[in-house]
C-alpha cells in the first residue's frame, strides 16, 4: 500500500483542466501493489490504483458482484 493523503494530487493545475485520474510511475509498480489517493470527487472518496497481472484483472472485471460493489458511483476507469 502506498501514497499519502496529505498531498492534494488533483489540486495541481497545469492549464489543461483538472486531472481525470492518477497513476504512479512505472519504476515502482509490481504485482499486488495498491496506491490510494484522496478521491477526485472529494467528500472522503478514495481513488485506488491496483497493480495486478492481466489474468487477475480480467477475472475481477468479469466478476459482476465485484464490479457492482467497486463501482457504486458508476464512475470507474479501467486503464
Amino acid at each position: 500500500m502506498g501514497s499519502s493523503p496529505r498531498f492534494n494530487k488533483y489540486g495541481i493545475e497545469f492549464g489543461l483542466g483538472k486531472a481525470v485520474t492518477l497513476r504512479s510511475g512505472y519504476a515502482i509498480k509490481f504485482d499486488g501493489k495498491v496506491q490510494s489517493y484522496p478521491g477526485r470527487e472529494g467528500g472522503g472518496s478514495i481513488d485506488l490504483e491496483v497493480i495486478l497481472p492481466p489474468e487477475s484483472m480480467h477475472a475481477l472485471e468479469s466478476d459482476e458482484e465485484f464490479m457492482t460493489a467497486a463501482c457504486l458511483s458508476h464512475s470507474y476507469h479501467l486503464f
